[in-house]
């Protein structure tokens, strides 16, 4: 029972019934023999049994054995086929080694000879089909690796979009404190005096929202590198947003006895983008300016306005400047020149990138020593 259910399988096709005959006979006690007198037969038990090889004539009434040949070739690529040839039929059975044929042997057939084609030819369709299953399950592990590659991808950049969040959250923070710092001495300063009354309290409350709608927008923005949405870009007033930036920047100067100053032309003109990313790009020039500078007398210029078709800004600052070395790093993701734990080194990193998603481009010029100015240069709307 246990050798009957390991024997190979031979399918015969041939359309006399002596050839038929002599090939079950002889192949009957090494082989599972079955039998067709027809191509379409043959086809049925392709499909039923599954043989290990085929040996089929190649001159047959109704469909040749090139006709079968093809069929088997679209239904089995890897099964031996073994075709018969008589008759002095040697360029047909050629033809049959160039559309897929294992191999022929001429009729009448020598029975050892058959025997030993019989045997090599099983070893090739099972060497066949280990080689297609191997093919199949390398496809199939190439194909599971690039979606889990693609799952670490997703996974990589949100871990390097996590390290962008806590760096963009750190500016909007760091004002929010400095207002509720002033805000406190402030209100102290006016239960002390009782005379004071207070009145800069509401513009910084003002201000302290707006900031917190900031970290609301920057982690919503985060949040959406985890789905598959994508920001719409939509008209943006480049004076505005750089009149919002300098006013929410001002405590960080006052603390530093730092002057800011913004001169805007121009006033009308668009440009098309996300108001957030942009907003955070020009946030981190404008901070790294206030970072650069001096103890006292630090002043940053902040300039924009239309030059042909480009719109155009300026942040130039009298601070301590950027070596050669350094302003070929500048933009690298994770490079900072400040000590530790004072940077990520990602500020200029997603500025360059904002930029450059909305079409722009960005330029440095630093003299160490002197200052530093950035140019920031985005298309008109």
């Amino acid at each position: 029972m246990i050798a009957s259910a390991i024997r190979q399988k031979v399918l015969v096709i041939d359309d006399e019934l002596g050839p038929r005959e002599s090939l079950r006979i002889l192949l009957k006690n090494e082989y599972e023999v079955f039998c067709a007198n027809s191509v379409m037969a043959g086809m049925e038990l392709l499909r039923e049994r599954d043989p290990d090889v085929v040996v089929m004539d190649i001159r047959m009434p109704g469909k040749s054995g090139i006709e079968g040949l093809r069929e088997i070739r679209a239904l089995d690529k890897d099964i031996a086929v073994i075709i018969l040839t008589g008759f002095g039929a040697l360029e047909t059975a050629q033809e049959a080694m160039r559309l897929g044929a294992s191999d022929y042997l001429k009729k009448p057939f020598d029975t050892r000879e058959m025997m030993d084609v019989i045997r090599h030819n099983v070893q090739r369709t099972a060497f066949n089909r280990k080689r297609a299953g191997a093919e199949r399950e390398l496809q199939e592990l190439n194909a599971r690796l690039t979606v889990e590659l693609e799952k670490k991808d997703r996974l990589a950049s949100l871990g390097h979009a996590s390290a962008e969040l806590v760096h963009d959250l750190r500016n909007p923070l760091t004002v929010i404190l400095g207002y509720v710092q002033i805000l406190g001495e402030d209100l102290a300063q006016a239960r002390a005096t009782q005379n004071g009354t207070g009145e800069g309290g509401s513009e910084y409350v003002e201000l302290i929202e707006q900031n917190v709608q900031r970290c609301r927008e920057i982690v919503e923005t985060w949040q959406d590198l985890g789905r598959d949405t994508k920001r719409s870009f939509a008209k943006i007033s480049p004076a505005d947003l750089l009149r919002e930036i300098v006013d929410s920047q001002r405590p960080l100067f006052a603390a530093r006895h730092a002057a800011i100053q913004l001169s805007l032309d121009d006033l009308d003109s668009e440009i098309n983008g996300d108001r957030v990313q942009l907003g955070r790009a020009l946030r981190n020039i404008v901070g790294n300016a206030v970072d650069a500078l001096p103890p006292a007398a630090g002043q940053v210029f902040v300039t924009g306005g239309v030059r042909g078709d480009k719109y155009c800004v300026w942040v130039k600052d009298n601070g301590c400047g950027i070596s050669a070395e350094d302003a070929g790093k500048m933009f690298d993701a994770y490079y900072s020149t400040k000590a530790p734990r004072k940077g990520t080194g990602l500020g200029l990193f997603i500025t360059k990138r904002v930029i450059e998603d909305h079409g722009g481009t960005i330029e440095v010029d630093s003299v160490v020593g002197k200052g530093t100015e950035m140019r920031v240069i985005l298309p008109l709307a």
